[in-house]
């Protein structure tokens, strides 16, 4: 049986070796779909706004430097008052920001405004600086309202004195330094593993049955199950292979931050893993690692699963082309692709309990960014099901599959 696992293992393996075009069209559309992710999380609430700081005094000059820092809310560009102007003429900002030339004086008499010009033609994009500026204003007199008090604090427990009658007290849940754009690279990791793993296999199961290679298969000693398990393989090795490059890039360059304390670790840990960390572990160090290889490896397995299902199900090259980009993109979506699922509507929460993805990017953004493996087991057990169950449906499916064909 080990025999027969192998062999048709290692038979997939060269099909992918000798199918770059397969290996592009598998990588490619994810691949897209991660830098959209990119994009717009770096576009996304960031409007070009112009900054005339008019006041040559130390508090005007300290009002444009929170404006300026805000740079989750503004792309902001330090202009003068008529290339602001030339510039919103333009359309090329969306506001300007000006601290007057007589800000310090009029702070010392509780007077002091800053201006803001706004085209608020859209709605959502001019309440977006409305918010960001006032918050960033508010940071004047209360820098734990923002990010830059959070980062640069203390702010937790602290009541920092304020002009306003209700000062916020501000306790963090946990300590993190992981930015939204790394917070997302989970989904796409993810996504570039179905895209591999389901597309791929269900690609090569049904070209055995356009091509007929299906029935020797079937008819040959081995049996069913050596046949699907020795795919699913195959199909394993290929994605892992491909993934790993693209993971290990990711730690190198920090995309991927493992936020860990790597004290113990050999040296080679400590320098693939030197993103900062705000915390100790819970748990020792790895655990994490094995929990993140471990949850690697079962949606590696599930998605292989579901391909081999898939090309059993539909058998034509096409037709699986373009359900696989549909199932990947709807298991991205609901998986939380583009925002944590508690944040979504209720039905869609429920919805996603019965997708493998989200299992696999909760678990994977545990491992890696909270210093415990709170929910691990259940994730790790849940994908496992999914890929026990999807090989065992596959090899119940493919005896009768042929026989209708």
């Amino acid at each position: 049986m080990i025999a027969s696992v192998w062999g048709m293992a290692r038979n997939d393996l060269a099909v992918w070796l000798r199918s770059p075009a397969a290996i592009a069209a598998a990588l490619l559309p994810a691949l897209g779909m991660g830098i959209l992710v990119a994009v717009l999380t770096n576009s996304v609430g960031q409007q070009p706004v112009a900054l005339v700081t008019q006041s040559k005094g130390r508090l005007g000059a300290r009002m444009g430097k929170i404006l300026e820092a805000d740079a989750e809310a503004y792309l902001i560009e330090e202009m003068t008052a008529s290339e602001a102007e030339r510039a919103i003429g333009d359309q090329r900002v969306a506001a300007i920001i000006v601290v007057p030339e007589n800000f310090d004086e009029a702070v010392a008499g509780r007077k002091a405004v800053v201006d803001l010009y706004l085209n608020n033609v859209d709605i959502d994009l001019a309440d977006d600086i409305r918010r960001s500026v006032a918050r960033s204003i508010a940071e004047f007199d209360a820098p734990q309202l923002g990010l830059l008090g959070e980062l640069h604090g203390p702010s937790e427990g602290i009541l920092l004195p304020n002009p306003y009658r209700v000062a916020v007290a501000e306790h963090n849940m946990r300590a993190t330094n992981v930015s939204f754009l790394q917070y997302q690279v989970i989904p796409i990791v993810v996504l570039v593993i179905v895209s591999i793993g389901l597309l791929g296999t269900a690609l090569l199961t049904a070209r055995d049955f356009e091509r007929g290679t299906a029935k020797l298969m079937i008819l040959s000693p081995a049996g069913r199950l050596p046949l699907v398990v020795g795919r699913s393989l195959g199909g394993s090795l290929i994605t892992i292979a491909l993934v790993a490059p693209l993971v290990g890039l990711g730690f190198v360059t920090h995309y991927i931050p493992y936020c860990a304390d790597t004290s113990g670790a050999p040296r080679w840990v400590t320098i693939l893993f030197s993103a900062p960390c705000a915390w100790t572990l819970s748990v020792p160090f790895w655990s994490h690692a094995v929990a993140l290889i471990a949850l690697l490896a079962a949606v590696t397995l599930t998605t292989v699963g579901m391909g081999i299902l898939l090309g059993i199900a539909v058998r034509d090259e096409k037709l699986v082309t373009m359900i696989g980009l549909n199932a990947a993109v709807y298991l991205f979506f609901l998986g939380g692709g583009f925002t944590t699922v508690a944040f979504l509507p209720e039905w869609i929460q429920t919805a996603s309990r019965f997708v493998p993805t989200s299992y696999a990017i909760e678990g994977l953004r545990q491992a890696l960014f909270y210093p415990d493996l709170v929910g691990f087991g259940t994730d790790l057990a849940v994908l496992s099901a999914c890929a026990v169950l999807s090989l065992a449906l596959a090899s119940g499916m493919l005896a009768r599959a042929w026989r209708k064909g």
